[in-house]
């Protein structure tokens, strides 16, 4: 987009060259079929390239990047997996790792549980514009969006009432501010969701 602004023909080709590699491989290297998410790519003893599946904030950075267009066939199983409350939904945020997981809430329990300000901006972010283009998922997007976008402010205004600090990170649990106080450093990205529009009046109510 910036070679495009400069007007820098040859970069323009040269880099969505590098763009539409990039597209293929989240889903060549990464999307793992019987699983129904992305999954890291290892390499196991016989060379053999192997998924290692955790669902969590891992799983949906296509998503969280804006790498998955509208219509990808992926898109509904991604959305599925973050509405999921057995997965990652909780009524605090997204949480950093499904609850089905071997390793949730497990040994430092840093990303593997708490919902981070940072990484659901990224996801409300990316909700708002599915809900906002036409096509199959946009009602489940807008759902999804509204009622993740009022869990965020309403986690991190109930914690600052109590508390009087931002936190770093919030028990998915129950909203209790974590970690390092007096965090306004992304947890302040709540100001930029507070300021996102409102879509409530546009069938936000309907069922996940």
């Amino acid at each position: 987009r910036i070679a495009e602004a400069l007007q820098e023909t040859d970069d323009v080709a040269e880099f969505k060259k590098i763009e539409e590699a990039i597209l293929r491989n989240i889903d060549d290297l990464h999307w793992d079929e019987k699983a129904q998410t992305y999954c890291d790519a290892t390499i196991d003893d016989y060379e053999e390239s192997v998924h290692v599946c955790h669902k969590g904030y891992i799983s949906i950075f296509p998503f969280m990047t804006g790498l998955l267009p509208p219509d990808s066939p992926r898109l509904k199983a991604v959305l599925d997996l973050i509405a999921d409350p057995e997965e990652l939904w909780s009524d605090h945020g997204i949480r950093s790792l499904s609850q089905k997981d071997e390793f949730y809430g497990t040994d430092e329990n840093y990303w593997r549980s708490p919902v981070w300000m940072n990484m659901n901006y990224l996801i409300v972010d990316n909700l708002l514009t599915v809900a906002k283009a036409a096509g199959p998922h946009q009602k489940q997007a807008r759902n999804m969006y509204t009622q993740l976008r009022k869990n965020l402010v309403d986690t991190v205004y109930e914690s600052w009432k109590e508390t009087g600090f931002a936190w770093e990170q919030y028990n998915p649990d129950t909203g209790a501010g974590q970690r390092t106080q007096h965090f306004t450093g992304w947890t302040s990205l709540v100001v930029k969701i507070l300021g996102m529009p409102d879509l409530e009046g546009k069938g936000g109510h309907d069922e996940l």
